[in-house]
């Protein structure tokens, strides 16, 4: 199983099946939050709470996400409102490609 079916399997989870793999890939990607739906978005603005930074990062190198896209979509997930995560932060914190 691909780390973004990993993901969208664990983001689905009290929801049922409403984040794809897709949703994960193209919100990386872009550095937006761009699923197919409201809802699916909703529930992948919880992405860096909710999923390891190992698996959130081994999913971006997986599918070629540009690290200043994923670090964007983290600061798009706080600009909405989502908590911070330290793990994430840590996790990041000492990798120069993800700092601003």
């Amino acid at each position: 199983m691909s780390a973004a079916s990993l993901i969208a399997t664990h983001l689905n989870a009290p929801y049922g099946k409403v984040v794809s793999a897709e949703d994960v890939i193209a919100s990386l990607r872009s550095g937006h939050f761009a699923a197919a739906s409201e809802e699916a978005n909703g529930i992948l603005e919880a992405l860096f709470t909710e999923v390891s930074p190992d698996l959130i990062l081994q999913c971006a190198d997986q599918v070629g996400a540009p690290p200043e896209k994923v670090a964007h979509l983290y600061e798009m997930a706080l600009e909405l409102g989502v908590m911070r995560s330290p793990a994430w932060e840590d996790a990041t914190s000492s990798v120069s490609r993800f700092q601003e």
